[in-house]
């Protein structure tokens, strides 16, 4: 069977399902006009686990099971809802949501986490079946947002967060310091503490440490999908490929600590070819445009330029002599990326290695 990439406007509605809900009804008609050999089937009972939908998926290695879990919820609580159930059913899981806007489906897709909605925004990635939708409508209205707890932090919070976990003896020093590193105020420093501190994630005053890293990295990571990465400036140019930013081309007092993506993936692991360069700087990267004499025009590789979120010179110790911003940030970024390939292989590698010097 050849691999099938479905995207907008393609298929038409096939199969009978019985709805047990609205919702559900909406989910199994979107499900079912992406390719007339899929079978739907709901309220289905198995041995270890009951399924608000189950499907038959056509794909590269023949007919495939995955079960789709229905959820009102759009916001917190996703990610371990998907674990929770991918635990119980041992294979794979979609989930079914009221609406998905761009946002949260780049936040979804970072995590690896695949989802249809009642529009037909959908991400789902099966050997030789692969759907893609984004930018539809919403055709129904979901429950009012819950509060946002800690899973959530402000942009302000991420950043705190960020330098924290790339330097944790940042919590021995005074709070001002803190702010300085992640270029908020010290107010917005000081919240971001108390929270982290209140949530069990880290120690703050003469025993200052990183008390939970694993929890607190994979709340940051929610967060930079979501709230953090929309917000920063970036701009598209062209100019020296990958290797370039990597391998000392670029003169290690610009471009230290700064490349992220394909490029500084390719310096963890030999398995990628890079296309692409995100470089980390401040706008309008006069310094690295002069440096590498970038253009506009489509000349060269690909180049990211985006707004850096930490002061390098507070970071200076932590960050090194490397090119390449920390792991944290690398796998973010192609945990992002539009490539299956990048997010394939980023996801394989251990984003922890930032936070050893936590304290256990």
């Amino acid at each position: 069977m050849n691999d099938l990439n479905v995207g907008r406007g393609h298929g038409a509605v096939h199969g009978e399902a019985i709805a047990a809900n609205e919702l559900t009804e909406r989910i199994v008609e979107r499900i079912l006009a992406l390719h007339p050999d899929i079978v739907a089937a709901t309220n289905v009972v198995r041995e270890t686990f009951e399924a608000d939908v189950e499907l038959t998926v056509p794909t590269r290695d023949g007919p495939r099971d995955v079960v789709v879990e229905i959820s009102w919820g759009t916001q917190g609580g996703l990610a371990r809802r998907y674990r929770h159930t991918r635990s119980r059913v041992g294979g794979p899981v979609v989930l079914g949501l009221p609406y998905v806007d761009t946002r949260t489906a780049r936040r979804l897709r970072a995590e690896g986490i695949p989802f249809i909605d009642a529009s037909g925004n959908a991400w789902i990635d099966l050997p030789g079946f692969y759907v893609e939708v984004d930018g539809r409508r919403p055709v129904m209205e979901g429950p009012d947002r819950r509060r946002a707890g800690i899973g959530e932090l402000s942009v302000a919070g991420l950043r705190v967060a960020f330098v924290v976990l790339i330097d944790p003896s940042l919590l021995l020093q005074p709070v001002r310091k803190v702010a300085q590193a992640a270029r908020v105020s010290t107010g917005s420093a000081q919240t971001a503490l108390v929270s982290m501190a209140e949530s069990g994630l880290i120690v703050r005053g003469r025993a200052g440490r990183l008390k939970d890293p694993e929890a607190l990295a994979r709340t940051w990571l929610s967060g930079y999908w979501s709230r953090l990465l929309p917000k920063l400036k970036e701009e598209t140019v062209f100019g020296p490929k990958p290797e370039w930013w990597t391998e000392g081309g670029g003169d290690s007092t610009v471009i230290r600590g700064r490349v992220s993506g394909d490029a500084a993936l390719a310096a963890l692991t030999d398995r990628i070819v890079p296309t692409t360069t995100i470089v980390y700087g401040e706008p309008s990267w006069l310094d690295v445009r002069r440096r590498a004499r970038l253009s506009a025009a489509g000349t060269g590789s690909r180049v990211i330029l985006r707004e850096r979120f930490w002061d390098p010179e507070v970071l200076a110790e932590a960050l090194g002599e490397s090119a390449t911003v920390p792991p944290l940030l690398v796998y973010a970024d192609c945990r992002a990326s539009a490539d299956p390939r990048v997010r394939e292989i980023a996801d394989e590698l251990d984003h922890l290695p930032v936070v050893q010097g936590a304290q256990r």
